[in-house]
């Protein structure tokens, strides 16, 4: 199993913040919501995951009006 480049990366944050807690931080991040540690750089995949955009809706079309019926006249200045 080849570790990603953004793996790796993950790994050294939390061996850093598990130091500091003195404890596992494996699961503390917000991006731990999306993990499955079956799976290779389960770390990377998670992170990916988590800051997916959501895919946007298409637009409706515009509905199509004439011009001439948009057009309004002015009242007549006296």
């Amino acid at each position: 199993m080849a570790l990603t480049k953004k793996q790796m990366e993950l790994d050294i944050i939390k061996w850093n913040k598990s130091q500091e807690m003195g404890a596992d931080a494996c699961g503390t991040f917000d991006y731990c919501a999306k993990c499955n540690k079956e799976l290779a750089n389960p770390c990377d995949k998670a992170y990916k995951a988590f800051n997916k955009k959501p895919a946007t809706a298409k637009k409706a079309p515009a509905k199509k009006t004439c011009k001439k019926y948009l057009r309004v006249k002015k009242a007549p200045t006296f």
